[in-house]
């Protein structure tokens, strides 16, 4: 296929609406294209233009595998799951072509509504945790508030060139899907990667002497197809505005469509709760599996798979870099029987190690869905098998079965590697004083069962009382402003029915206090788990990128049906009318 530039998709695609154009200092290069995945004629370039040579291609497509046993029909990047890993240097342009090898999907009985899922066979990409310009909306970098959400179809492809700031802390992050309307149904098939960026604390030569480990953790949520060979082939594709109603005791009012029982009954449709089976997976690899549980729909029924195992020897230090890719689930991490020497939370590190020690049936990290946790293990001295454990919890819709992710096994001969006593600092986020912020802002995030908003889905989801609008942009920030932001889930009687993890997108933020206790030491991260019933602070720079973007929980199924807000980066504040006015009789005064 040949490369084709934005001028010459545009000059074959004559007659199309213009998008409006990024502010001028937000410009990338090349200029993105979304075009077909056909040979076209190569036009002349303009001046200041280039062909699109990407650096890695994500090949969006189905995948048939066998999972304990089970044949599924996955979706993966590059028949990978998890999908490649992508390295990003900083002060450099990382160039990813999207290419979407889906099967259509019928949305026709679609009405219209956003926070009803729909076009599961359309996606886009999302860079989670870097800092780079906002790549929601198009064209990338856009401040128009009325630009629509990118949308690739099936055989089609986007072209994205992410420019990495030079002082990009390093550390783990990730990409997935973010379709508004396809978002969890994609990425609880299969379709996330990990992202590294080199740096510095990769140099400390006691972090460079320890053997290197990534931990991603994925689930895959499936269900059976109606087709008379009832196995899970047909993956989760459910029919338009079929809905998978988990408190349901009975299988044949199981599924609703626009909110009424099927018939004849069907068993799969989009669900914000539980799946009929699900895995989780470790580097692609099962290690845990659930089933609904119909005489107790909250309590899944459980079975703890083979985990992974790592070999260590006594005293030896290893490099552990963890994500929690699920689309819902909480972590609460604990190593057994080891000090967790933490390095970094969200990709970004510590000036120290955060030692934290070991105490039975404590968690040393909580991992919400999409935070990242680096840290070091050196291995006890005493021989054995210790496990690698997400503690049981309550804390969310579902119950949460305590998992073994992973195994240390020590054994063989001792040594006696170090931990490092101090770590590079991250020049990016530097602390924001209390007078720096220039505003302090409330997010409130609900629900309501049933719904009243969204009676497809059931349930409303909402950041003050609002469900999602791609058009309307509650918030505006300022470049080079500091905020202030309070993130909470109220009590049950005011619609808290469980936890939420807060993400924004294009700039981390500063964690002033959870639940009123200010933290050990400083956090800066780009997703935060905000407990029922509590409020969570943070402080947010805007540093360097403009345009319109989006915040919202990362409960993947809360997100796709409305628990999401636009907010929009303008260059500067601008001059209210009266300001204007009295400058402008100023002028004509003196």
């Amino acid at each position: 296929m040949k490369n084709v530039s934005r001028r010459n998709f545009m000059a074959l695609a004559a007659g199309a609406a213009a998008s409006a154009a990024a502010p001028k200092g937000n410009a990338q290069h090349p200029a993105e294209h979304h075009m077909p995945m056909e040979e076209a004629d190569v036009l002349p370039l303009q001046p200041n233009e280039e062909h699109f040579e990407p650096a890695y291609t994500l090949e969006v497509k189905w995948k048939t595998m066998t999972i304990d046993g089970h044949r599924v029909k996955v979706r993966a990047y590059n028949d990978m799951i998890p999908g490649p890993q992508i390295i990003a240097k900083p002060g450099t342009t990382v160039k990813i072509r999207v290419k979407n090898k889906l099967t259509r999907y019928d949305s026709k009985d679609w009405g219209g509504d956003m926070n009803v899922p729909h076009l599961l066979d359309h996606t886009n990409l999302h860079l989670h945790g870097l800092d780079v310009a906002p790549h929601i909306f198009e064209p990338l970098g856009t401040s128009d508030v009325t630009a629509p959400m990118i949308s690739i179809g099936p055989g089609e492809y986007k072209d994205y060139p992410f420019v990495i700031p030079p002082d990009q802390s390093p550390g783990l992050n990730w990409y997935h899907p973010h379709a508004h309307g396809s978002t969890a149904v994609q990425a609880v098939s299969g379709m996330a990667g990990a992202v590294v960026v080199p740096g510095a604390i990769d140099e400390v030569p006691e972090i460079k002497a320890a053997k290197e480990h990534f931990l991603v953790v994925q689930d895959i949520g499936l269900f059976k197809t109606d087709e008379p060979h009832a196995d899970y082939t047909e993956s989760y594709e459910p029919r338009q505005n079929a809905i998978w109603q988990t408190f349901a005791k009975d299988k044949s009012e199981s599924v609703t469509i626009d909110g009424k029982p099927t018939d004849p009954p069907q068993s799969c449709g989009f669900t914000t709760g539980d799946y009929h089976l699900r895995f989780y997976m470790l580097n692609g690899v099962p290690f845990f599996r659930e089933e609904h549980n119909f005489e107790k729909p909250l309590s899944p029924k459980h079975k703890q798979l083979e985990p992974h195992v790592f070999k260590m020897r006594p005293g030896e230090v290893a490099r552990f870099r963890m994500l929690n890719g699920c689309s819902d689930l909480m972590m609460p991490v604990q190593v057994e029987e080891h000090t967790m020497h933490l390095l970094a939370m969200d990709g970004n590190n510590f000036d120290h190690p955060w030692s934290k020690e070991y105490v039975n049936n404590a968690s040393q990290v909580v991992l919400g869905p999409a935070n990242r946790a680096e840290f070091l293990i050196k291995a006890c001295d005493t021989p054995g098998k210790y496990k690698i454990l997400q503690l049981a919890q309550n804390a969310q819709f579902l119950e949460a079965p305590q998992k073994t992710i992973a195994v240390i096994e020590v054994e063989g001969e001792p040594m006696d590697m170090k931990i490092p006593h101090d770590l590079p600092p991250i020049t990016r986020d530097g602390p924001i004083r209390p007078d720096e912020v220039v505003r302090k802002r409330r997010f409130l995030f609900s629900g309501r069962f049933p719904g009243e908003k969204n009676p497809v889905v059931g349930i409303d989801f909402m950041i003050n009382n609002q469900l999602y609008d791609e058009f309307a942009v509650p918030t505006t920030v300022y470049l080079n402003t500091c905020e202030e932001w309070t993130i909470e889930v109220p009590d049950s009687a005011r619609g808290g029915t469980e936890g939420h993890p807060f993400h924004i997108h294009v700039n981390d933020f500063e964690i002033v206090s959870v639940a009123g206790i200010e933290p050990q030491h400083r956090l800066v991260q780009d997703t935060i788990w905000v407990a029922q019933d509590t409020a969570t602070v943070i402080r947010m720079r805007f540093k360097e990128w403009t345009g319109k973007s989006v915040f919202h929980c990362h409960i993947l199924p809360h997100e796709d049906t409305g628990m999401m807000q636009n907010f929009l980066i303008l260059p500067e504040h601008p001059k209210h009318h009266h300001q204007r006015t009295i400058e402008s009789l100023g002028e004509k005064n003196g």
